[in-house]
């Protein structure tokens, strides 16, 4: 498990909507530093999220 000093990224219960689209529901994410990782929707689209 990693210590809150090797995580680059914490997000905790994200919600994102587009009118009635909705695209994240309660997302939780702990990214540790010096890994890169990538969130793909059901489309394949997505951006990539770099612990830095």
């Amino acid at each position: 498990m990693a210590t809150d000093d090797d995580l680059a990224i914490v997000a905790q219960g994200l919600h994102k909507r587009y009118r009635r689209t909705e695209a994240l529901r309660g997302l939780d994410l702990t990214v540790p530093v010096g890994t890169v990782y990538g969130l793909l929707g059901p489309n394949g689209a997505g951006k990539p999220v770099t612990g830095l």
